[in-house]
């Protein structure tokens, strides 16, 4: 089980693909950032195709997220500069229930699996609080083989408003295997029976024909 425990600023690009000087610029305009994250879609990405899911016709080319441990943030500057950048901006209530092994700096030897979802209909702010961050949560971690988990509840969003983004991190053997992704080993019983629990947890929250998936490859700049 997790609490929210910090707060992201995230941008999301939906054409071209953010780089890293331009991250640089926007990490500048902010004060009190504590961590910066890019991901872009590119080749190394590329390998973990078979997981892309685009059944809203919107997949993201590329991510920012910025850590502020202050839950204020002036929102109409952060609108601003994701105009700027020609991207969509989200802030959100967030948690890691696990820290992905990446240095600042660094690029993660995997692939950063990027899931911008919707809530199931009918599901109350405190229930979609309640599932996702003291249920689902454990399910996630237990039925996958996952090297890093970042939950972004949004809060507000300049364009279309989305519930959840969530920012999963695998190994690159993951990137073409199923039993990789899913399972220790070639150990197929195992990996079937976790895709049924974790599909099974996953549709208490969110609503799988609003949900997007694409994998991108991860940079830390702080």
């Amino acid at each position: 089980m997790t609490e929210p425990d910090t707060h992201r600023l995230i941008f999301l690009f939906f054409a071209e693909r953010p780089t890293r000087e331009s991250a640089m610029r926007t990490l500048d305009a902010f004060s009190g950032v504590q961590n910066a994250y890019l991901g872009t879609s590119d080749a190394h990405s590329d390998q973990a195709s078979m997981w892309t899911r685009n059944p809203t016709g919107k997949l993201t080319s590329g991510r920012l997220a910025l850590e502020f441990s202050d839950a204020a943030i002036d929102w109409q500057h952060a609108v601003d500069v994701a105009a700027q950048l020609g991207a969509e901006v989200h802030w959100c209530k967030g948690a890691t229930p696990l820290t992905p092994p990446l240095l600042t700096q660094e690029t993660f030897s995997g692939t950063m699996q990027l899931c911008c979802f919707e809530r199931r209909e009918g599901l109350s702010d405190e229930a979609l609080e309640q599932i996702w961050f003291q249920e689902h949560v454990q399910v996630a971690l237990d039925t996958q083989n996952t090297l890093g988990y970042r939950q972004n509840l949004v809060l507000r969003s300049s364009h279309d408003q989305l519930d959840g983004i969530v920012e999963e991190h695998f190994s690159i053997e993951a990137a073409s295997s199923l039993t990789a992704f899913f399972a220790n080993g070639d150990d197929e019983v195992k990996m079937m029976s976790n895709i049924h629990v974790l599909t099974e947890s996953s549709e208490r929250l969110l609503d799988l024909e609003r949900s997007s998936v694409i994998h991108m490859t991860e940079h830390r700049l702080r």
